[in-house]
């Protein structure tokens, strides 16, 4: 039986169909997420590919996963719950790493950011330096805000200043969000 002009149209029109599909799909997926969810504070960030997660006891303030890679440490910290205030929060947390000693007292720095969802927060900074050390050899990052009133906490990225990541600094802020 021989096909009409019609249906080897209709084949090879579904072929192409299936070939574009079939080449188009892969560039159009969704991309891997690596979504950590802190617990029991309920906020996650999406730091990118590259870090190991380390289950370590949940016991306020730390909470759980700790994130490791070359590119330093994330944590989250659950802050004492009678900050009343966003900005109150930031300066106490500021003050508690100044009294270590280890920051470089004008090294502080504190900036607003906002989260592509829209979660508001501070972003506390500053460069540290260990006994052992004669040049400064620790930066820490902070991102604070509010996960539910009353509750402040903090995603840290703590890094030497050799391997700070603006990529890594550009992930939390932007995809930090209340679980």
């Amino acid at each position: 039986m021989r096909r009409s002009h019609f249906e080897d149209y209709i084949m090879k029109t579904t072929v192409m169909v299936v070939a574009v599909i079939g080449l188009l799909a892969p560039g159009t997926g969704c991309k891997p997420s690596n979504r950590v969810t802190f617990k029991p504070a309920l906020v996650s960030i999406d730091p990118g590919a590259g870090w190991r997660s380390m289950d370590v006891p949940a016991q306020p303030p730390a909470c759980s996963p700790r994130l490791m890679s070359p590119m330093g440490m994330i944590n989250a910290v659950v802050l004492d719950a009678d900050d009343i205030d966003l900005k109150k929060a930031a300066d106490k947390f500021q003050t508690s790493f100044a009294s270590t000693g280890k920051a470089i007292p004008d090294s502080f720095k504190q900036e607003d950011f906002t989260t592509e969802s829209g979660l508001r927060g501070i972003h506390l900074s500053y460069t540290g330096q260990s006994a052992k050390s004669t040049t400064p050899d620790m930066r820490s990052h902070s991102f604070i805000t509010q996960a539910r009133p009353g509750r402040y906490v903090s995603i840290s990225y703590i890094t030497s200043p050799d391997v700070e990541s603006g990529a890594v600094l550009e992930a939390i802020r932007k995809t930090l969000r209340v679980e």
